[in-house]
């Protein structure tokens, strides 16, 4: 399974009030970085992601995803890099989630937990009752019309359980991760790739860069041009039935990329099955600053000088 790859350090975030079972309450909440391995009972968790991979099938009976995610129990910001990750399993692609935005929150019920590389993994098995609700940290969700302040933009099964403590510690999440990224980077310079090294990569890896235009190529694809603060252009082509959100504009972080070496005229990065697009909350510093990126306007107008261009060139917006 392919693993992604800190920032300067921030103020220690606040720390989240576990909120204490009562009665009539069905689940009780673990925050990520006090969660026991001893515990016998599964955990029930929530985190705020920071990766996650498209939901992707193995063989022929398992489908899986897996995510980073982060809290103010592992306190991100004082350690730089500290996070635990996710695997989920399920039987069909539909049950697992569809993670196009970092930043936003995920909550698991029924997760089983190891160490693995020295770090907490959650496992989510939707074979034994494990179960997830995905919500929207912004005000508007990345794709779709808001639903309510508390409601989950999706989730597994047919109807999620929302008790009162689950608007408490959903506002207390909401407001930390806004800070966080507002304050961090959150990803480290060694989580992605400058765009200029792309073709020294032995394997696949990350990318963060911003979508300097769109071309749609059919019904069912886009091409996407992609520049990032390296001054390095790339092009990818991206579904538009698995990507719905993408805009020019948009700063990206582009999971599990290769060199597609059989491009002779632009250079391509090629997509797999378990590869992601995703965009930013809208606090992110990062997507800020790669927001700023500009474009070769010497490399348009060689294309156009071309008698066919080998990519589409947008004169103007």
């Amino acid at each position: 399974m392919p693993g992604p790859r800190s920032a300067k350090k921030a103020q220690t975030p606040p720390k989240t009030t576990k909120v204490a079972k009562t009665k009539g309450q069905k689940y009780d909440y673990t925050e990520l970085g006090k969660a026991s391995l001893s515990q016998a009972e599964p955990h029930h968790a929530y985190g705020v992601i920071i990766d996650a991979t498209f939901p992707y099938k193995v063989n022929k009976k398992l489908y899986v995803c897996s995510l980073k995610i982060v809290d103010p129990s592992l306190n991100t910001g004082a350690k730089g890099s500290d996070y635990a990750s996710v695997v989920m399993y399920a039987d069909r692609f539909e049950d697992l989630p569809i993670v196009l935005r970092m930043g936003d929150i995920i909550r698991l019920h029924r997760a089983t937990l190891r160490m693995y590389n020295n770090r907490r993994q959650f496992n989510v098995s939707m074979h034994w009752n494990g179960s997830w609700a995905l919500f929207s940290t912004d005000r508007t969700p990345v794709v779709g019309a808001a639903s309510g302040d508390f409601s989950p933009v999706s989730f597994s099964g047919t109807r999620p359980t929302l008790e009162k403590q689950d608007s408490n510690l959903l506002t207390t999440l909401r407001k930390w991760a806004t800070t966080y990224f507002s304050s961090n980077d959150v990803l480290t310079k060694e989580m992605y790739v400058p765009l200029k090294n792309a073709k020294t990569q032995k394997a696949d890896f990350d990318a963060v860069a911003k979508i300097m235009a769109i071309h749609e190529m059919d019904a069912y694809t886009n091409e996407i041009k992609l520049r990032d603060a390296s001054g390095s252009t790339w092009y990818t082509l991206a579904l538009r039935l698995k990507f719905p959100h993408l805009k020019a504009g948009m700063a990206v972080r582009v999971r599990s990329a290769t060199w597609d070496e059989t491009s002779a005229n632009k250079q391509v990065l090629a997509l797999s099955h378990y590869s992601n697009i995703m965009s930013f909350i809208s606090s992110s510093r990062l997507a800020a600053s790669v927001a700023k990126v500009t474009d070769d306007a010497n490399a348009d107008k060689a294309e156009l000088a071309k008698p066919v261009p080998s990519v589409a060139v947008y004169i103007s917006e």
